[in-house]
């Protein structure tokens, strides 16, 4: 059970956290917790995907997948402990047939689970015969109107058909038919961008789970200055994830900024955490399908210091204040490079040097759905001109530079990120924290039972 789960050594909420999610009791061992993704996904299907093919004029839609090759969007119907995904040439296919009825949902491929069929109504195996005469009968019989296929320039998540399986597949289904399809592309971001609320407990639990793991890894937990390095912290992060059974999202990513060094000192230069050493982390886990992506930053105590020096702590100060701004400028409706030139604006014409970077999330870290981010067509392609959603997981991320007084008027940045909430209404609202704070480590470690000052 989700109860004994959380009570577990170390556990518990730090200093400044959210309180940590209410017990499941779906969710305590891997196969629970397996189960529930399942269930959360064939929820979520049964309750918008037919919409959301419909909103898009969509008849069909074909995802082509093969061994050691997955297509990233079975993902969403099933899991890697459910798809199968070790089929020769497998077709997963949704079809439309109007009216009052619902989708028709086949596989036909090799080496399926049995699983599936709680996704799928029908799954036909071939043999000798192959895929091809199976697509061609079943799609010339439907004769749809037109059909999806995963294939987009810049939208990775629904550019999964191979060069060869598209080949394959128009050579199966013959010219005329060729010529209905169309990209899924919309009806991707469609779908997946529509959050159910079995999906947003999920997520705020994440985003507790990433919460906890780092507040305790910037701590005398974890750090002790002028012993630990920063490699030290990064195994940590790697052992706390693994030992909460969360599974891989993208590795820590460890920063230290210094007095008298330009620039950041990454986690592969491995340097010994000092006192008086701003630390930055950036890091998500994955729960059940879904992810997080949360940055924060802490100060190394001199011996002699009870709190950051001043212009670290105005610095923190400004970052709040540009993420105040940020949600408040976070509009559905408004394209995402709108709302990062609005923010920096007016982050300017507060005297504050910021750069806003922030995207959706949800089952890939950088999610199907706007990102507030230069409209640069070559590298961002349409997310930077998709507009704002309700129902969406966020990541509010951006960075404020500032000189610290203290540090010779040496510029630092304040790197942050939260994971965030857009409601029915527009509302956006935090899953866990936000950091309010400079978080501190103790360099004087004589009563290692005292908390920081």
């Amino acid at each position: 059970m989700l109860t004994a789960w959380l009570s577990q050594p170390g556990m518990v909420a730090a200093q400044d956290a959210a309180p940590a999610p209410a017990a499941n009791q779906h969710r305590g061992s891997a196969l629970e917790r397996e189960l529930h993704e399942w269930a959360v996904k064939k929820e979520k299907m049964d309750l918008y995907l037919r919409d959301a093919m419909r909103r898009h004029s969509i008849d069909m839609w074909i995802i082509l997948s093969r061994e050691f090759n997955p297509d990233p969007l079975l993902d969403l119907f099933g899991g890697l402990g459910i798809s199968g995904w070790y089929g020769h040439r497998n077709a997963y296919i949704f079809r439309d047939p109007g009216g009052n009825e619902p989708l028709e949902k086949i596989i036909f491929g090799t080496h399926q689970s049995g699983h599936m069929h709680a996704f799928f109504d029908r799954i036909v195996t071939y043999g000798k015969e192959g895929l091809a005469p199976h697509l061609r009968t079943y799609v010339r019989k439907a004769d749809p109107e037109n059909i999806a296929i995963n294939k987009s320039r810049t939208v990775a998540m629904a550019d999964g058909l191979t060069a060869e399986l598209e080949a394959y597949l128009t050579e199966a289904i013959g010219n005329e038919l060729s010529l209905r399809l169309v990209s899924s592309e919309a009806l991707v971001f469609n779908f997946v961008g529509t959050r159910t609320p079995a999906e947003l407990e999920i997520e705020k639990e994440a985003s507790w789970r990433t919460w906890n793991i780092l507040r305790r890894a910037f701590s005398n937990e974890v750090i002790t200055p002028e012993q630990t390095r920063l490699m030290d912290v990064w195994g940590w992060i790697v052992d706390e994830w693994k030992s909460q059974h969360l599974d891989f999202n993208f590795p820590p990513s460890l920063t230290i900024y210094r007095r008298g060094e330009e620039e950041g000192i990454g986690d592969h230069v491995n340097p010994v955490i000092m006192p008086g050493d701003l630390i930055h982390v950036d890091f998500g886990v994955k729960l059940m399908g879904l992810v997080t992506d949360q940055q924060h930053v802490a100060y190394v105590l001199h011996s002699d210091e009870t709190e950051a020096p001043p212009g670290l702590r105005h610095a923190f100060d400004q970052s709040a204040r540009v993420a105040e701004i940020y949600i408040e400028e976070l509009q559905p409706g408004r394209p995402g490079f709108e709302v990062k030139e609005i923010v920096e604006r007016r982050a300017r014409q507060e005297g504050l040097d910021a750069l806003i970077y922030g995207h959706t999330q949800g089952n890939w870290v950088h999610g199907v759905g706007a990102r507030t981010v230069f409209n640069w067509p070559e590298r961002y392609g349409i997310f930077a001109i998709k507009p704002v959603g309700t129902r969406e997981f966020w990541s509010i991320e951006f960075r404020v530079t500032a000189p610290i007084a203290e540090w010779d008027g040496q510029k630092v940045p304040i790197p942050r990120e939260e994971d965030a909430w857009i409601d029915d209404l527009g509302k956006v609202s935090y899953l866990t924290g936000p950091q309010e704070e400079l978080w501190l480590i103790r360099s004087d470690l004589r009563d290692p039972q005292a908390a920081p000052p």
